[in-house]
């Protein structure tokens, strides 16, 4: 797996050489699977963009949900971008679920529910003869002791990767808090025993350990929290008092029972199979959808700035970059931008969170961007409010002035 990627994006303005022991921890750490299911929603980024039919997409991968949940929009193609491997493994192993089930079932068993003892065999004789050589030896790898990755898929895959394992620790000090999560992912608003979990919850988040976690960078690295995100994300306040509102919002914000990040966070998996609470990929109602657009998804491990600029001048019509800017010094957002500029259409619409409040193109450094792109103030609105998942502090949308 190519380190160099990651660890030339973990940059901040101190610059390279003054790069802290907790910045090259964090690329070492994040080579690996972060995320099972990825924490931007696709339906809030599909309300901001509003794109026509046949547009070209660009986005960071991570782990292929929203790449594949944009063709609802029917899109003529969608450049899944990821610096990680992991991430696009987990994307091509979607892919050739796609091409290789045809029925929604399987689908849904190796995928949805992944959780199966079945899936072994599915992998073997249905998903692994698609696979390029790099995502077959991805997911053959075996670990320390013997057990390859593509079991994950068979005892509940949403509870692998780096942040599934840290929402299992979370769980565990629920455990220990007495925090009824049932109570807090199904129980009415006004019930005793919902009241009672959410007082536990914030006695948990104001606790010593709770300062102390939130208090080491490298104990957030599963989060996929970088240091230079961590300082973005406090803003000055304590950062356990920060995550306490986000959770608060994720799980309070929209109904439960069609909020499946909500679902994830306090159940660790998806509800069951459907229509109503999952990612559009994951929908039944979607799956014919999917399955003829596969085609259209480019997996690519690359630099997303440089992969812009070896494009066609005013190729792409939507850009989304995720939460990326937080990981970037100034010098690299402007040469983002100026990417942007060049392979973007007329019309191109640009999408990105960030984990505090503020867009990186509002402060003085970058300010000279504002004379080509300006923040669409409704489309932004939609998309923060719109998005379940509730973790991020800003949802910004921008376009041509």
């Amino acid at each position: 797996m190519n380190t160099q990627l990651i660890a030339d994006a973990v940059r901040n303005s101190r610059g390279h050489d003054e790069a802290t022991i907790w910045d090259r921890l964090f690329a070492f750490w994040f080579r690996r699977l972060v995320y099972t299911q990825i924490w931007e929603d696709p339906e809030a980024d599909l309300a901001a963009l509003q794109l026509p039919l046949g547009s070209t997409i660009v986005t960071i991968s991570s782990g292929g949900c929203n790449a594949l949940s944009y063709l609802t929009a029917k899109p003529a193609q969608v450049y899944a971008i990821d610096l990680n491997e992991a991430h696009l493994s987990l994307l091509k192993l979607k892919l050739a679920g796609l091409r290789a089930f045809s029925r929604y079932a399987d689908f849904w068993q190796f995928f949805g529910q992944g959780a199966s003892p079945s899936n072994s065999e599915l992998y073997h004789r249905r998903l692994r003869p698609m696979l390029d050589a790099d995502a077959r030896a991805y997911w053959d790898k075996r670990n320390v002791i013997g057990r390859p990755r593509y079991a994950y898929f068979t005892d509940g895959f949403y509870r692998h990767g780096m942040l599934g394992r840290f929402i299992g620790l979370a769980h565990l000090l629920a455990k220990c808090a007495r925090i009824d999560l049932e109570a807090l992912l199904n129980g009415k608003k006004d019930a005793p025993e919902r009241i009672e979990a959410l007082d536990r919850l914030h006695r948990l988040f104001h606790s010593p350990l709770a300062r102390l976690i939130t208090g080491t960078p490298a104990l957030l690295f599963s989060l996929g929290i970088p240091p230079q995100q961590r300082a973005l994300l406090g803003a000055g306040a304590p950062l356990n008092e920060v995550l306490h509102q986000r959770l608060l919002r994720l799980i309070n914000g929209h109904p439960n029972e069609t909020n499946y990040f909500a679902w994830q966070a306090l159940h660790r998996s998806h509800p069951g199979p459907g229509d109503r609470c999952l990612p559009p990929y994951l929908q039944s109602g979607q799956f014919e959808r999917m399955r003829n657009g596969a085609g259209l998804i480019i997996p690519v491990h690359a630099n997303l700035r440089l992969f812009l600029e070896s494009l066609p001048a005013r190729e792409v019509d939507a850009v989304v970059l995720l939460d990326s800017q937080d990981w970037m010094a100034p010098e690299e957002i402007r040469a983002l931008w100026n990417a942007i500029d060049r392979t973007g259409s007329d019309n191109v619409r640009v999408i990105f969170r960030t984990a505090g409040a503020e867009s990186p193109l509002e402060t003085a450094e970058l300010a000279p961007l504002l004379r080509i792109w300006r923040r669409d103030e409704e489309r932004s609105a939609v998309g923060f409010e719109r998005d379940r998942s509730g973790i991020y502090g800003g949802f910004h949308c921008y376009v041509r002035c």
